[in-house]
């Protein structure tokens, strides 16, 4: 006489709950990592705004306030640190001459206060003297 059986074996059991408990690992880690670059991104975005408000607020200045500084300030619940360099331009690769017209080469990086030393985007912008 044969009886047969009903439900799983230890073995069965255990090889099932170990593949859940990989695939359940793996995702987790997948979860994590988009997290991650979400948020990355996010700040990046932020940065970007800043950099490209802060470049536009410079061109409305007159071209003597146009000056290396930095400034410290608060963005969608953020604190954010703003450097600003400013050279004088003189010679541009591919033109032969001088020329005749004031330029100043204005590099505006955007950081987190609390990372100072990752700045999270950088933007080179060049603006000429309309005073004249």
């Amino acid at each position: 006489m044969s009886r047969k059986q009903k439900g799983f074996t230890l073995l069965e059991v255990m090889i099932a709950i170990t593949i859940f408990a990989m695939l359940a690992s793996t995702i987790s880690q997948v979860a994590a990592v988009t997290v991650d670059s979400q948020l990355h991104l996010e700040k990046k975005l932020l940065a970007t705004w800043i950099a490209e408000n802060d470049i536009i607020t410079m061109r409305t200045l007159p071209w003597s306030e146009i000056k290396s500084s930095r400034e410290e300030l608060k963005f969608s619940h953020r604190e954010w640190l703003v450097k600003r360099e400013v050279k004088d331009k003189k010679k541009f690769p591919g033109i032969p001459v001088n020329i005749p017209i004031e330029v100043r080469e204005v590099t505006v990086s955007v950081y987190l206060k609390s990372e100072p030393d990752n700045s999270l985007q950088s933007f080179i912008a060049y603006m000429a003297n309309d005073d004249v």
